[in-house]
């Protein structure tokens, strides 16, 4: 049966592409999935249709007009298309709803008309393409350093479901991607990072700032008035490791000028502990 099928769709092309060639080409035609499409035959009200043949892997619909300028009669050919289709009575434009991904794929118009007491045909083809409308993306962040105060990131954006067609841009600087390297630094904290991302019917966003990047990857700087004591403050942090223990981060207090060097801690220290000096 699959096989069947793949034959109609093949031959279906064929015609289409062979028509193609000749004076009809193939319409893109976007739909979003749950919603309506329109295929657009825009059959002028003083052409007399004789009849409208749809298929696509399967037949569609047959399409006739209605008596005394009723509505058109519409036979649905399979019924995957059952209680789905309607036809504009003005122009004969076929409406396919509640569009599945499935309804994805070629679909052929064969179109009869009476002109000068014989029939001619004409047909047209169009390339349904079928997409959901994009969620909000999300953006996550991996592979954080920070050297030289500067905080480097790799941002990562994605869609919640695997999709086709979707693209990604980020503002404000203007990449294209849904992988964004940040190098951060202390000055530019009020930049907002937004990542876009589209498809051919619907586009989401999502966004980060620039302080919930880096946020405490940076060492604070601390500034005070001197003392009496002293003209010039001196902070810094020293990495104390302890036995086997992870190095700790601590920050040492104020030692005046004057002092510096003046203090043996080893006569100080207790026995079997380790000594630090601080020479400036």
């Amino acid at each position: 049966m699959a096989l069947h099928h793949l034959w109609i769709l093949l031959l279906c092309l064929q015609t289409c592409l062979e028509a193609a060639g000749s004076d009809t080409d193939i319409f893109v035609v976007n739909g979003i999935l749950g919603e309506l499409v329109t295929f657009p035959l825009n059959i002028q009200q003083s052409e007399k249709v004789i009849s409208i043949s749809w298929n696509s892997k399967t037949s569609v619909a047959f399409v006739t007009p209605g008596n005394s300028g009723a509505a058109p009669t519409i036979s649905i050919t399979h019924q995957n298309y059952h209680k789905r289709i309607n036809v504009s009575g003005q122009n004969y434009n076929l409406e396919l709803r509640n569009l599945r991904l499935e309804d994805s794929g070629i679909y052929k118009a064969d179109i009869n008309v009476m002109t000068s007491e014989m029939i001619n045909t004409t047909t047209k083809c169009y390339n349904l393409q079928v997409y959901r409308r994009l969620g909000k993306p999300k953006i996550t962040q991996s592979l954080m350093t920070s050297v030289n105060r500067t905080c480097n990131v790799t941002l990562t954006c994605s869609v919640e479901k695997e999709e086709k067609n979707v693209t990604y841009s980020w503002s404000p600087l203007g990449e294209e991607g849904n992988v964004l390297r940040v190098f951060q630094t202390p000055d530019n904290q009020e930049l907002t990072y937004t990542c876009t991302a589209w498809n051919p019917v619907s586009n989401n966003s999502d966004s980060i700032s620039a302080q919930q990047l880096c946020a405490g990857s940076y060492l604070k700087i601390f500034s005070k008035n001197p003392d009496a004591a002293s003209e010039k403050t001196i902070y810094t942090y020293v990495t104390v490791p302890r036995d086997t223990q992870t190095a700790e981060l601590r920050i040492y207090d104020e030692i005046p000028q004057s002092k510096m060097g003046k203090t043996n801690m080893q006569d100080s220290k207790p026995p079997g502990t380790s000594s630090y000096e601080i020479v400036i």
